[in-house]
């Protein structure tokens, strides 16, 4: 005899849901478990603990494989609801992002990432959330700043419900009352920040995580209430009968990967063993390679120490250069602990061999180099594409492309006669980086060390090179095609290279001596998927795990300090704890982290590079020009000793307005018309994203934000449109992008302001007369105040722009006066409302100032001078495959920049000086 109960099942990407129901709607059974890919398998497990006799009837949910012989199935999306919204097509925002994170950061499932999160009571990081190679960049600055691992959990969930809010409700209020569905509902961290963000309560049923098997099993009853020949099944017998048998043919896409052209070495050594830490219980093995003997000898070393994302590596060269020992282990969220019990097994090394390192020099490189420089007393930092291609250098001269795949991000470098010509590395997306191919061979329960083994000689499918959640589809996919494990495996290694080849290489720069480098070179099959693309020799060095490392401690013997600031590998059996303090001595105020060593305090994040000690703002440009504070000096508007109309007008320094706001204050000073000028405003692109509801660039945003900023503080804001008509004139630039273009509409349409009627929206054309510009601003100030006549503003307007010229003249005269005719003068070319602006720039004026070299911005640079006069002998020198690119780009920007309204070229960083 049949039963009467339903089976609800909900299979999603990383998850299945069970629940068994009776006809009144009671639960009488329930189960949850991630299924790794291996969907049939954990289904049939779970299947099994029920008692199968009393099923009369299966509901699946549209989003689970077609893969059972019994079932309704039902549409999630075709219920009576208001409105749905749904996440693109990334991992960022979902369950998967957090397990992800979950695993990198060394905890041993996401019940215990939701455990230590929730119980943060300390400050929370900000960390990006909008996919995991941002979430990774934040994480690691959190590390290098000390934030604890409770605090880095606990932002990771602020970051992910942040993304949550802005996909689901945007710009508008969010409903109530809020139930939340889903695995992630059960992450009381999440949760706790929706509250906070949507200031409303959020519900959480106890069975919240297993809504989609009960939704289903409620619309089958529903259906069955309805009609009740619905739902009727025979009996079923076993678990087995569930599923389908099907027999289908596999097509394969790439052939096996086997290194054919490459030698690859086999990373002996004397002495190879795992290290496991006294002092620290959580901290993972560190991976000891022996190279030299060592034994019963006192030796003069360097040190180079590689604080990665995912994994931390220190080498130890002798005074000959040569690599004495090798130490891998993972950082985990917790550098400061890596490190220390790196220096843990160096004390240990010592005295099993009896012998005594002398450390000559010792340094870090990596995203954690300057928060473990300070605290070890590093003698230099080193940045990682220095430090990579130092050791490349030494292990082959004629080495002329790096590939550098490491845990966070990827990299490609050329060189030229050991020096590096060019770099990039991976943005956007984590696809194509170590940890990608991590979370893909823990979904398939293959240990990383067995990866390559597992996928050589193996042909493989065609999968996404695209975000975790196409490449967690495709796995799922071609398992339930029956496709082997190695052979999904192997697939996935085509789609790091695609995604390396595409989207961080330039292919065409490509040389013919190629070095690979970082632990994913230890991968040999995916050595072999980037052979078999690019029809070359790999070069893979038995060192290629540890050179960044390598590459430090190279630089410092070749520099050998004199005495060495080192304070010693006797740091590890210190308890170093990390607080925070804001720095109030300027209007940076830094978020500073301090760390008390050997009695000594030592700090990180101070913008202006202070130390601790220094109770005042220290001024870091060496170059004795500050171009940002002379710009303002040349453009600064006096205001008028009073205003004759009762109104204030806001004026956005973003945008083409960015370079105009010196114009357009002056221009209604002098009607009579009070300004304010949004240009210390920092919080635009963030505030403008979130206004916007949509995807636009970082320029469009930040109009966005500064627009809302102004609208709270004037009555007006002063948004002109800047329409440009096509031209039958080749030679006359295009000026504008059809966004910037219609800017003013855009921003009617969204929140920004009010009421659209605030925003003051005058047509500018870029191709008219003045006259037009003078008759259009006449009427815009004629609709929002009386008194004014059509020769007030043209007087104005003239005043104005005589003014405008004028200063822009005496910045030409500024270059002229201020560059060096015997150092490095830098030329920064692209727009000035993303090179001038502090909230754009990412610093870089700074930088190169710290440097000594004096910056000038493009608009600074006459139009008569001769461009390729002054840059060629640089290009040349630099040996640039984009030289005459450059030239071409350069030479159109001094054409141009005596245009007051000139929209620069591509951002670019040029040394112009005949050095």
């Amino acid at each position: 005899m049949s039963g009467t109960n339903i089976l609800g099942i909900d299979i999603g990407s990383i998850s299945i849901s069970l629940i068994e129901m009776t006809l009144e709607r009671e639960i009488v059974s329930r189960d949850y478990a991630f299924h790794e890919g291996h969907v049939r398998e954990k289904m049939k497990s779970m299947l099994e603990k029920l008692d199968l006799s009393k099923i009369s009837s299966v509901a699946v949910t549209s989003s689970s494989p077609r893969i059972f012989t019994r079932g309704e199935v039902f549409d999630d999306e075709n219920g009576d609801y208001r409105n749905y919204r749904s996440n693109t097509s990334c991992a960022a925002g979902t369950g998967s992002f957090l397990e992800q994170q979950a695993k990198r950061l060394n905890l041993p499932d996401i019940e215990s990432f939701c455990d230590i999160a929730v119980k943060n009571t300390g400050a929370v990081p900000k960390i990006a959330s909008r996919c995991a190679v941002f979430a990774k960049t934040d994480l690691i600055h959190a590390q290098q700043e000390g934030y604890s691992l409770g605090e880095i959990c606990d932002g990771l969930c602020e970051g992910l419900a942040r993304n949550l809010v802005d996909t689901l409700f945007g710009n508008e209020e969010p409903p109530e009352p809020i139930v939340m569905a889903g695995g992630v509902s059960r992450n009381a961290a999440v949760v706790r920040h929706l509250c906070a963000l949507t200031d409303r309560e959020i519900k959480i049923d106890h069975d919240s995580h297993l809504f989609g098997a009960i939704g289903a099993s409620l619309l089958l009853l529903d259906s069955m209430e309805e009609n009740p020949s619905a739902g009727e099944a025979s009996v079923i017998g076993s678990a087995d009968e569930m599923f389908k048998v099907e027999y289908k043919e596999k097509n394969y896409y790439y052939d096996p990967l086997e290194l054919k052209m490459s030698s690859y070495p086999d990373f002996g050594s004397l002495k190879s063993y795992e290290f496991t830490s006294k002092r620290f219980p959580m901290a993972t093995e560190v991976e000891i390679d022996i190279y030299e003997d060592l034994a019963e000898k006192d030796l003069n070393v360097y040190m180079g120490i590689d604080i990665g994302s995912t994994s931390t590596k220190a080498a130890i060269l002798d005074d000959n250069g040569e690599v004495l020992i090798g130490l891998y282990t993972r950082t985990a969220g917790r550098p400061i602990e890596a490190v220390q019990t790196i220096f843990e097994a160096l004390e240990e090394i010592e005295e099993d061999y009896k012998c005594a390192f002398i450390y000559l020099g010792a340094g870090p490189t990596g995203s954690g180099r300057k928060f473990i420089g300070r605290i070890i007393g590093a003698d230099s930092a080193l940045d990682e594409i220095t430090a990579h291609a130092r050791a490349a250098y030494m292990i082959n001269p004629d080495v002329d492309t790096i590939i550098e795949i490491g845990g966070q991000d990827a990299k490609f470098t050329t060189m030229k006669n050991g020096m590096v010509t060019f770099s990039i590395m991976n943005n956007v997306c984590a696809a194509g980086t170590g940890s990608f191919i991590e979370e893909q061979a823990k979904k398939l329960d293959c240990p990383i060390s067995e990866y390559s083994k597992r996928a050589e000689g193996l042909a493989a499918p065609l999968s996404s090179d695209r975000c975790t959640v196409f490449m967690e589809r495709d796995l799922n996919h071609y398992l339930s095609e029956d496709f082997s494990s190695g052979e999904v495996l192997a697939s996935v290694l085509h789609s790091v290279r695609e995604n390396y080849l595409t989207k961080v290489a330039i292919e065409k720069n490509i040389g013919e001596n190629i070095f690979f480098q970082g632990a994913t070179a230890k991968n040999k099959a995916l050595v072999a998927a980037f052979e078999q693309r690019l029809g070359k020799p790999i070069m893979v060095s038995k060192f290629c795990h540890l050179t960044g490392a390598l590459g430090v401690a190279l630089t410092l013997r070749d520099s050998r300090p004199e005495v060495s600031t080192f304070r010693g590998t006797g740091l590890y059996k210190q308890s170093i704890p990390v607080r925070t303090e804001v720095c109030e001595l300027c209007n940076n105020s830094c978020k500073i982290k301090i760390a008390d060593v050997n009695g000594e305090t030592v700090a990180f994040g101070f913008l202006c590079g202070r130390d601790y000690k220094t109770k005042k703002f220290v001024n870091q440009n060496i170059s004795d020009f500050d171009m940002i504070k002379e710009r303002k000096k040349l453009t600064a508007v006096r205001p008028p000793s009073a205003f004759k109309k009762d109104i204030t007008i806001g004026i956005p320094a973003a945008l083409h307005l960015f370079e105009e706001t010196d114009l357009w204050q002056d221009f209604f000073n002098r009607i009579g018309i009070k300004t304010e000028v949004s240009g210390r405003y920092r919080d635009g692109i963030k505030r403008g994203k979130n206004l916007s509801g949509a995807e636009f660039c970082a320029p469009m945003s930040e109009m966005h934000g500064h627009t809302a900023y102004l609208a709270e503080r004037c009555d007006y804001v002063f948004v002109p449109t800047f329409i440009e008509k096509k031209n039958k004139n080749e030679k006359i630039r295009r000026e504008y992008c059809y966004y910037t273009q219609y800017v003013p509409v855009v921003l009617k349409s969204c929140d920004a302001v009010s009421s659209p009627d605030r925003i003051l929206s005058p047509v500018l054309k870029s191709l008219a007369g003045t006259f037009n510009v003078k008759m259009q601003l006449f009427k815009m100030l004629k609709s929002i105040t009386e008194g004014i006549t059509f020769m007030q503003v043209s007087s104005a307007y003239d005043g104005a722009q005589k003014r405008f010229n004028a200063s822009r003249k005496r910045l030409i005269r500024t270059y002229e006066k201020n560059r060096s005719t015997e150092d490095v003068n830098v030329l920064l070319i692209g727009r000035p409302y993303t090179v001038l602006s502090p909230a754009m720039n990412k610093g870089i004026p700074d930088l190169f100032a710290r440097l000594g070299a004096r910056v000038f911005s493009q608009d600074m640079i006459s139009s008569e001078i001769d461009a390729k006069s002054q840059i060629s002998p640089v290009l040349e020198s630099m040996h640039w495959n984009y030289a005459s690119d450059i030239l071409e780009l350069t030479e159109k920007a001094a054409r141009y920049s005596s245009h007051p309204s000139s929209v620069r070229p591509i951002p670019m960083l040029l040394n112009t000086s005949k050095k």
